[in-house]
């Protein structure tokens, strides 16, 4: 883990360049999530981020990750360029290390009413606050296993039949463990699970998957009707410990 002590987290770093593999707080520190009704505009939702944390008394290096939501999936020169502006963004605002984007990021495109342009639906942020258990984040995880490129890593690439999408949701559980071993954390039921596909996969993944490796989400598997940020994937799935959600 790197320390990002003007953040007040610390954070696995990613060859993604857009976002961090994972993150959790550091001791004193506790991680919030701020949700909003709808998605908002992207230039708006920054700008919103920002006073949000400022208003707190913290200071922009606090915020720690984007819920990003997207028009449609991206073919990947789109989705490039995509990060390019996104990038450029966090850039301005001294958000970026010298080890890379340490904030998390989870991006799809909802099947069902879609944002008019690429737009912010939550952002998380740390406060100074003691805790106990960790908080973490992990970014949105697709079935690709790290150190490997689309197309020619994604699993069972465009294959959309029920044994290739169990196939990929197993490489995704796969790599959302080793995220979370390299923040340190366990991966225990208290962890909230979010599943994003356009497929029905959400009975599967828990049943077969979750039992399978021992992990019995308390507040169950929280399935979206969303479809991954890239054309090439079918399903993403990130995992997040907050001390608390706050809707605005």
């Amino acid at each position: 883990m790197i320390h990002h002590d003007a953040g007040g987290y610390a954070f696995a770093p990613s060859d993604l360049g857009f976002a961090c593999a994972a993150l959790r707080a550091l001791p004193g520190h506790r991680l919030e999530w701020a949700v909003l009704p709808a998605p908002v505009p992207l230039a708006d939702g920054f700008e919103l981020a920002r006073r949000h944390v400022e208003g707190l008394g913290r200071p922009p290096a606090a915020l720690c990750g984007f819920d990003v939501r997207l028009p449609r999936s991206l073919p990947r020169a789109e989705f490039g360029a995509f990060n390019r502006g996104y990038i450029a963004r966090l850039r301005e605002w001294g958000l970026l290390t010298e080890h890379g984007c340490p904030l998390s990021r989870t991006n799809v495109a909802p099947t069902v009413r879609p944002p008019a342009e690429p737009s912010v639906l939550a952002f998380s942020y740390t406060v100074q606050r003691a805790g106990g258990d960790p908080n973490f984040v992990v970014s949105g995880v697709g079935e690709l296993p790290d150190d490997t490129v689309i197309p020619d890593g994604v699993v069972r690439h465009r294959e959309t039949g029920p044994e290739a999408l169990m196939e990929k949701a197993r490489c995704v559980v796969e790599v959302t463990r080793k995220r979370l071993d390299a923040i340190g954390v366990a991966w225990d039921g208290s962890a909230a699970m979010h599943l994003y596909s356009a497929h029905d996969l959400a009975f599967a993944v828990q049943r077969e998957l979750f039992v399978a490796e021992g992990i019995a989400p308390v507040h169950g598997v929280i399935w979206h009707d969303a479809a991954p940020p890239v054309d090439d994937l079918e399903l993403e799935i990130d995992a997040r410990a907050y001390d608390r959600q706050l809707r605005l």
